[in-house]
């Protein structure tokens, strides 16, 4: 199964391939949409749509995992990511794609066992289970967790429901 993780911004969209076989998770590639920093935000959204279709069809991912939003401080930030999560999550309903979204306190905790962790203790995690240590940003670290914390969830939820993995 291919998980493409999400982390959303305005001006970073982070976003991690993981594939999950045989039990184990391997990072097929990691990277970050970046918004040209100087332009207005109707002018940014335009950008991120582009890429993430090109990602979509490039990657061909069997289920996107975007993190949800966390209390921001700015109020009008929050609102701003969360249209571009909704302009992220009709192109992956237009895609026919399954997709979830997880609270970053459970991706925390699935990662590191702890929901208060910080980003650099997640990351520490990340590397260890993964063996991936080729990170160039916490928005590209944050996008793998995230697919992670969805394969962990899935796992334990089929575990309690069925008995067994479907994995």
């Amino acid at each position: 199964m291919r998980i493409l993780g999400i982390d959303p911004g305005v001006n970073r969209v982070g976003y991690g391939l993981v594939e999950h076989k045989n039990g184990q998770d391997f990072v097929l590639c990691t990277g970050t949409i970046v918004s040209p920093a100087k332009e207005p935000y109707q002018k940014k959204i335009p950008h991120i749509t582009k890429r993430f279709e090109e990602l979509l069809d490039e990657l061909q991912p069997d289920v996107v995992v975007i993190e949800e939003i966390y209390l921001a401080k700015n109020f009008q930030i929050a609102l701003k990511i969360g249209q571009v999560m909704g302009i992220l999550l009709s192109m992956v309903v237009k895609k026919n794609l399954d997709f979830y979204l997880v609270s970053p306190r459970e991706i925390k905790q699935n990662i590191t066992g702890r929901g208060s962790a910080t980003k650099e203790q997640v990351q520490y995690m990340l590397k260890h289970i993964t063996g991936y240590k080729d990170f160039k940003s916490e928005d590209e670290s944050d996008a793998v967790a995230v697919a992670i914390s969805y394969v962990n969830s899935k796992k334990e939820y089929d575990l309690l429901h069925s008995g067994q993995t479907n994995f």
